[in-house]
């Protein structure tokens, strides 16, 4: 996935927000992508009007050819996401678990074992040490097997 799809997923699911987008478009202009929309978001301020800067985001991504993703599948590449950095340490199972939505429908084996090994994360305080641990070992199993399974969802 290219970088104009990671910060067009990222937008809609809230890992980015409005007052981030121009310097996201800095970032990308950097990286080499290229378009007159993205040139004017990445020259307004952070304190731009939300409309505009929305509005700008969306004709970049279309100059770009990127169609920005809908709310269940920008959630799925969520979930590729935090599994991927669960696997390689970036993040805890306690932090994956406060950003994984439960209510995703349509989801793969790998995506449904990682959904559920998380769980919801408000019983955790709950858990006995042994009990967490155990549970820290599950989301790091599900996340490992999620993080080697190609996303199915064409880009």
């Amino acid at each position: 996935m290219d970088q104009p799809a990671i910060v067009a997923w990222q937008y809609v699911v809230r890992l980015i927000f409005p007052e981030d987008l121009p310097m996201a478009a800095a970032h990308l202009l950097a990286a080499g992508y290229d378009s007159p929309s993205l040139c004017d978001l990445a020259g307004l301020s952070r304190h731009a009007e939300t409309a505009e800067i929305d509005e700008l985001f969306d004709e970049a991504m279309d100059e770009l050819g990127v169609r920005i993703p809908d709310d269940e599948t920008a959630e799925r590449c969520l979930l590729h996401h935090m599994a991927t950095r669960l696997r390689a340490g970036a993040v805890s199972p306690r932090d994956a678990a406060a950003r994984i939505w439960q209510g995703i429908a349509s989801l793969t084996e790998a995506e449904r074992e990682f959904v559920q090994a998380v769980g919801e994360e408000y019983y955790l305080d709950y858990l006995s040490p042994e009990d967490l641990r155990a549970w820290e070992n599950a989301v790091c199993r599900a996340a490992q097997t999620l993080a080697e399974a190609a996303f199915p969802v064409a880009e």
